[in-house]
Formats: structure tokens, C-alpha cells, sequence
């Protein structure tokens, strides 16, 4: 009946916030207060491959995620290299191990230092690959501070499979969900002029629609490609199609210009891991949602 209730609760979530309280709700109520999720969107083509955009969502402390940050060891965090290169579940004695026989990095042994500085001494990773298309994501999950891996252990063997469900569940919903609220990112004009020439709308048919000039129907592409950080109209409608910026419906009532512009077109057409050789993330396309669960 709990995992059924999981099933409710996360697959009628409308935001990505909603979607992460509930996780980390059960995971503390199993024993694992502590956890860190990664996704990074990938796009890619024939003449090339890029990290389109990355989400980050920690209920461990923030001081602990500021200085992470801070110290450029986000790419070095306990069990990152065994999410690069693995699916499932792993404990953190895979990377004790490597520690004793020398074979971590300088930066994966400061990291390793920084949360055992805080209290997280023991762990367990959840390797997500590529469960889902074009995302990479892989989870590090901790018990109470101060709590010894034989410990958690324990926990695990109880609850590791309910865990490993949840979580691929959770990363499925968040999969479906923008990043950020598309308001936040594109005007409404900016959406549906883009969700119009997506559906092979000429420019011309799209002021006809809206009852705006053409030349407006231009300056709200022009500011969406700015808004996006694209060079291209075609370019803008990958991004914002790749971030669930168009063609979404969170179930609330939208607006009279957006149901009329909808009706309309309805006659018409109508983590690789999280960090691998070859990708490029363009700066103004990243981002990373920090919260504090």
C-alpha cells in the first residue's frame, strides 16, 4: 500500500518541488534523511552533442552544497565515478576501497573529507543511467550524521529495493517536468509564437491568430532565442521542446489567449553519465536547482 500511495502521490505532482518533497519525505521516514540528485539533459545529433541543461536537488545540508560549489568538487562527490560507469545500487566501501589502495583523486579525497566534515561517513548510490532518454542521473543517498556504513547496511537490506522503486519513479515524473516553471523562463507570447512555428505556422498566419503584426510575431522569437540562449529559431524550439518549455499542461486552467491559440491548432498540424568525454555545456545553459528538502 506504500508504494502504491508513492505511485499517487508522485505521478499526480505538478512541479518538480512537489515531485522532491515527497522523495525525500519517504526516503527519511526508511532512514535516509541524507540525499542528492543529479540529472543532466543530453541533445544530441549527427554533426554534434551538448548538456543541454542540469538539475540538482540535496536535502543534505546547504553549507555542505555551498562549499562543494565554492571548491569546484561538484564532479567529485562520494561515488561519482561508480555512477559514471554503472547502473543499480553500490555502498560507499566501493569508494573507501579505492581510497585505501590509493586510487582516488586529490579532489574525490577532499569531497570524501568535506561531507565526512559534516557527518556523512557512510552512503549508497543509486546508479539511474539511462532509465531515461537523453537523461543522465544517478542519486547519493546518507543516513542520520554520524551513522557507520555496517549501520546503514542494516537499513538497506531492509529497504534498498523500496528505495531503488521509489527512486526510479521519482526520476521517471521529474523526467516529464520543466526545470523551472516555463514562466519563469518565456513570456506566454514567447511560447505560443514558438508552438506555432513548431506546427508549421508561417509568420504571417501567426499575427492573423494573435492579431498582432508580423514584425511582433519576430520580436517575440527574437527575445525567446535570447531567452533560451539559442542562435536559431530551430535551435530555440529544441531547447525549450528538450526543457519542457512548450506543449506542457500542468492540469491548471490556462489562459484565454493559450485555450484559443490551442483551439486553433487543433485544425492544423497539431549521465552518457553525469560527466563523459565529448560533452560541452554551453554556460548560459546550465542551470542547477539546489533545495534544501
Amino acid at each position: 500500500m506504500e508504494v502504491l500511495k508513492d505511485m499517487e502521490v508522485i505521478l499526480a505532482a505538478r512541479s518538480v518541488q512537489a515531485v522532491w518533497q515527497h522523495y525525500v519525505e519517504r526516503l527519511t521516514d526508511l532512514g535516509f534523511p541524507n540525499v542528492a540528485y543529479r540529472a543532466v539533459r543530453i541533445l544530441e545529433a549527427s554533426c554534434d552533442r551538448m548538456r543541454d541543461d542540469s538539475l540538482v536537488l540535496s536535502s543534505y545540508s546547504p553549507h555542505l552544497w555551498h562549499e562543494l560549489v565554492s571548491l569546484d568538487l561538484v564532479e567529485s562527490l562520494p561515488m561519482h565515478l561508480w555512477l559514471v560507469g554503472n547502473q543499480g545500487s553500490e555502498s560507499w566501501d566501493w569508494m573507501h576501497q579505492r581510497r585505501l589502495a590509493g586510487r582516488l583523486t586529490r579532489c574525490e579525497e577532499r569531497a570524501l573529507d568535506l561531507f565526512a566534515r559534516y557527518g556523512h561517513v557512510a552512503g549508497y548510490a543509486i546508479g539511474l543511467g539511462d532509465r531515461v532518454e537523453r537523461i543522465r542521473a544517478g542519486i547519493i543517498l546518507g543516513g542520520p550524521i554520524g551513522m557507520r556504513q555496517d549501520k546503514l547496511d542494516e537499513l538497506w537490506s531492509q529497504h534498498g529495493r523500496m528505495i531503488e522503486a521509489v527512486s526510479g519513479l521519482m526520476h521517471l515524473r521529474l523526467s516529464s517536468l520543466p526545470y523551472a516553471e516555463p514562466d519563469c523562463v518565456l513570456t506566454l507570447r514567447q511560447r505560443e509564437v514558438l508552438e506555432c512555428i513548431s506546427v508549421g505556422r508561417t509568420t504571417q498566419e501567426i499575427a492573423e491568430l494573435l492579431d498582432v503584426t508580423p514584425a511582433t510575431v519576430e520580436k517575440h522569437l527574437r527575445l525567446a532565442r535570447k531567452a533560451l540562449g539559442a542562435r536559431t529559431t530551430a535551435q530555440a524550439i529544441l531547447l525549450a521542446t528538450s526543457r519542457k518549455q512548450i506543449f506542457v499542461d500542468h492540469g491548471a486552467p490556462r489562459s484565454s489567449v493559450a485555450r484559443a491559440s490551442a483551439a486553433s491548432l487543433q485544425d492544423g498540424a497539431r549521465l552518457e553519465p553525469w560527466h563523459a568525454p565529448g560533452l560541452h555545456p554551453p554556460g548560459h545553459l546550465q542551470r542547477a536547482l539546489n533545495s534544501d528538502g
